[in-house]
Formats: C-alpha cells, sequence, structure tokens
C-alpha cells in the first residue's frame, strides 16, 4: 500500500506539473507578403506622326485640338491643324486577372492604370503645357493591349518652333478591391 501512495504521490506531482506546463501559452505573429506579378511589358511606343500647324492660326486660336478614333485615326482637327498623320497605338503586354474589363475605352481597366492621362499633365518635352488624354484597350489576344490618344491639345505658347517633342507614359498595376 506504501508503494500504491508513493506512486500515487509521483503521478500527481507528475500530472500537476504538466497541468502547469500545458496552461502556458505564447502567440506568433505570421506575415506574409503578396506581390501581383502583372509582368507589364511595353512593345510598341505611341507615335503622333506628323502634325502641321499654322503658326498664325495657333496665336489668334491659341490652342488647337485633334480628335482621334480608337485605332489612331484622325477623328476631326482644328482648322489651324493644316494636316495630321494618324498616331500608331502605343502596345504592352499585362497578366491582369480580369483583363476583357478593358473592352471598352477606358483610363483604367482590370487595375492598370495610366496616371495623369486626364489631369492635363502629360507634357510633350520642350512644352510647358499640352494636354493628351489616353485609353486602354484589351486586344483580345493573350493579355495585349493597345494604348491610344483621344485627344491632343497644343497651346500656342508652347510649341511654337519646328522639330521633335515627346512624353513618357507610365503604366502601372494597382489591384482592384
Amino acid at each position: 500500500m506504501k508503494n500504491y501512495i508513493l506512486m500515487l504521490g509521483i503521478a500527481g506531482v507528475a500530472l500537476g506539473s504538466y497541468t502547469a506546463y500545458a496552461s502556458n501559452s505564447a502567440t506568433m505573429n505570421v506575415t506574409a507578403t503578396i506581390a501581383h506579378d502583372v509582368s507589364l511589358n511595353v512593345t510598341d511606343d505611341i507615335d503622333f506622326g506628323t502634325i502641321t500647324i499654322n503658326p498664325a492660326a495657333l496665336q489668334e486660336a491659341n490652342i488647337l485640338t485633334i480628335m482621334y478614333n480608337h485605332n489612331g485615326t484622325i477623328m476631326s482637327k482644328d482648322t489651324g491643324i493644316i494636316s495630321a498623320t494618324m498616331a500608331s497605338p502605343g502596345g504592352f503586354t499585362a497578366n491582369i486577372p480580369n483583363p476583357s474589363a478593358c473592352s471598352a475605352a477606358s483610363d483604367s481597366c482590370g487595375g492598370l492604370d495610366l496616371p495623369n492621362t486626364n489631369s492635363g499633365e502629360l507634357k510633350f518635352t520642350g512644352a510647358t503645357y499640352s494636354y493628351c488624354q489616353m485609353y486602354i484597350k484589351y486586344t483580345g489576344n493573350a493579355n495585349e493591349f493597345k494604348m491610344v490618344p483621344v485627344e491632343f491639345a497644343i497651346v500656342s505658347k508652347d510649341i511654337n518652333l519646328n522639330g521633335e517633342y515627346s512624353m513618357e507614359v507610365t503604366i502601372s498595376y494597382t489591384p482592384e478591391s
């Protein structure tokens, strides 16, 4: 009986120690960074072609505007623009979740964004102000997109010399919520 009491005492101490040990706990934070790999790649730059203006008309009107169709052909132009060739759309690829969200003209579609396209801040290098609005359109083929100007405005004080003008547009991806 003594042995049983001794064993019972040892078992009670062990159980008490196990219970005390089991009641201890700690919390660990778990974090993860998730990146969206949309693999944005430019395949073609945008080319506005050649725009020939009448400098006298530009000084009178102060602003001349060209409107483009979705394929880059000219829809309309102010009379101060003597001639203009069609704009060649820019091209890029992007692996986005829903590319068909870009099936209509848009400034942002499927999470793709063109910053400042409607704010008048897209400027040709050498010009203090020109206005260019563009949109993105999904081609329907393997995550290929086209970026086409909708409207381009020339302000008289800015582009008064012959020459080549350029600008950069940054395409970015922001996941849609």
